[in-house]
């Protein structure tokens, strides 16, 4: 079986950590409190379902809107999220993050009647999001955490995904991290995350960031 991008990264992972083994009794009086790591996530939540046009309030306020509604369709798709991640730690328990990610969000666009296809959108998305994140168990070898962010995500307004599907985004972005796993007892270590947000939103293997990260 042909390897994917995903098991490389794996792979690339554990080589780095089993490196970092070697050298980790020398570091660990010397490791401080920060750290910075590089991952690749899942769908997020604007990409999680098809967008279908939903009624809410807009079937009050535009009574045309229920004539789109039956004439259109959207398949959205995205490649995944690349983030960076920062943390500063307060104490045992607590650190303040910080997260920049892009991804690319494409969708297409299809008679709900027929299935004909009538044109696509795309758009690059950016998301710089802040928050704080809590340890339930924190050692040398393995911490595990739960993380909240809210931020922003820069887009192109515009577009029509943006104004009639399901997720009617106005820049504002959040992450909530329900599981946070960071394994590997020296300066790099591998992470391993799942939640629901604009970064990644759903169940393994869907809904998950995988990384590798470096302690300063």
């Amino acid at each position: 079986m042909k390897p994917t991008f995903l098991h490389q990264i794996l792979v690339t992972a554990i080589l780095l950590l089993q490196a970092n083994a070697v050298m980790s009794a020398q570091n660990d009086k010397t490791i401080g409190r920060f750290s910075v790591n590089v991952g690749v996530s899942g769908i997020p939540l604007y990409a999680f379902l098809d967008a279908g046009y939903s009624i809410g309030e807009k079937f009050y306020d535009e009574p045309e809107y229920i004539t789109e509604l039956y004439n259109f369709d959207i398949k959205s798709k995205t490649f995944g999220t690349y983030s960076i991640d920062a943390s500063c730690q307060l104490g045992r328990r607590w650190a303040i993050l910080l997260n920049v990610g892009y991804s690319r969000m494409e969708a297409d666009y299809y008679n709900i009647h027929t299935d004909e296809y009538l044109k696509s959108e795309a758009d690059d998305i950016f998301s710089i999001l802040a928050g704080g994140r809590f340890y339930w168990m924190n050692t040398r070898s393995h911490k595990l955490y739960s993380s909240v962010y809210m931020g922003l995500m820069l887009h192109d307004r515009s577009l029509e995904y943006w104004k009639k599907s399901n997720y009617d985004n106005d820049g504002f972005g959040f992450q909530v991290t329900m599981f946070g796993w960071q394994f590997g007892k020296g300066r790099v270590y591998g992470v391993l995350e799942a939640g629901v947000g604009d970064l990644y939103t759903g169940i393994i293997p869907l809904g998950t960031r995988l990384g590798v990260g470096y302690r300063f």
